[in-house]
């Protein structure tokens, strides 16, 4: 297949070899390696469709709309924005099920599930180290309400889960080097990227300079800062008014298997071997007309 005019951006891990793919980090030959928060390195009008996925909720709500108007720029006249998105309204029905469920006559499954969805809507938002509370939860030997998480994580969760159940082997011992972390430090890309000869010069520097708990603050505001965090979260009225703000017609929600963009199910980008990469997340479609 040639070359197609469509571009993936913050792809990660999940990119289709024929699209243009561009993401802050990569080792990968099909990816484009550069700052997004520097704009998009290419021409107006140069693409026919524009998909990002699980990449908006990671910029601050008022840089949110300057990167979605480079994405309108970038399109072509009648060109297709899909964006993906953790869904606010779905997680926030699900939070209000599970609180009225355990006021009314809590079990131990709805008080497990409960707890889980609690960590859906703050731990990504408020965590101080990587994967969170979200990746103590999934090391758990043994999951009460499991079928109720990997329905709601999808493809890539199950991947994260299978591999801590593989690393502790339900000996209820922790394993010396997260699963969740490893993987998720190949899936989620870091915002700011510095060269690692002047990182280590800087990191010395302020080691000398700053008291150990001034050296503290600095850690947790490079993490905070380095892309893991959730800064803005979205449902399909916010998002709506957003994407009409930045320029674009026809909106409207789609589900994973369904897009404007042609022969869409062939490049498996939201649905892997029949699997949804994110079951709960809201996908949503725009034009530049």
């Amino acid at each position: 297949m040639s070359k197609l005019n469509y571009l993936n951006i913050g792809c990660g891990t999940k990119f289709h070899k024929d699209w243009t793919n561009i993401d802050m980090a990569s080792d990968s030959p099909y990816v484009i390696r550069y700052n997004l928060l520097n704009g998009l390195p290419f021409e107006d009008e140069e693409f026919d469709a524009v998909y990002h996925s699980q990449v908006l909720e990671h910029f601050m709500k008022d840089d949110a709309t300057v990167f979605l108007k480079e994405c309108y720029r970038v399109l072509k006249p009648n060109g297709i924005i899909r964006i993906v998105v953790p869904d606010l309204e779905n997680i926030v029905d699900e939070y209000k099920k599970y609180l009225n469920e355990n006021l009314t006559g809590p079990s131990e499954i709805s008080i497990a599930n409960y707890d889980w969805i609690l960590l859906e809507m703050y731990d990504q938002t408020v965590r101080n180290h990587w994967g969170g509370k979200m990746a103590e939860y999934l090391e758990q030997p043994e999951l009460i309400n499991e079928k109720y998480i990997l329905d709601r994580i999808g493809f890539v969760g199950r991947t994260i889960r299978e591999q801590c159940k593989s690393q502790n082997n339900y000996s209820g011992s922790k394993p010396e080097v997260s699963a969740f972390l490893r993987l998720a430090r190949k899936i989620k890309r870091f915002f700011f990227q510095f060269n690692s000869g002047q990182t280590a010069f800087r990191q010395k520097m302020l080691r000398f300079f700053l008291t150990k708990k001034e050296f503290g603050y600095y850690k947790l505001g490079k993490f905070r800062m380095g892309g893991e965090i959730h800064f803005w979260m979205y449902e399909r009225f916010s998002l709506k008014m957003l994407l009409e703000k930045s320029g674009f017609e026809q909106i409207a929600v789609k589900s994973p298997f369904e897009s404007n963009i042609p022969d869409w199910s062939e490049y498996e980008l939201d649905v892997k071997n029949g699997l949804v990469y994110d079951p709960t997340s809201l996908f949503i479609e725009g034009r530049k007309l």
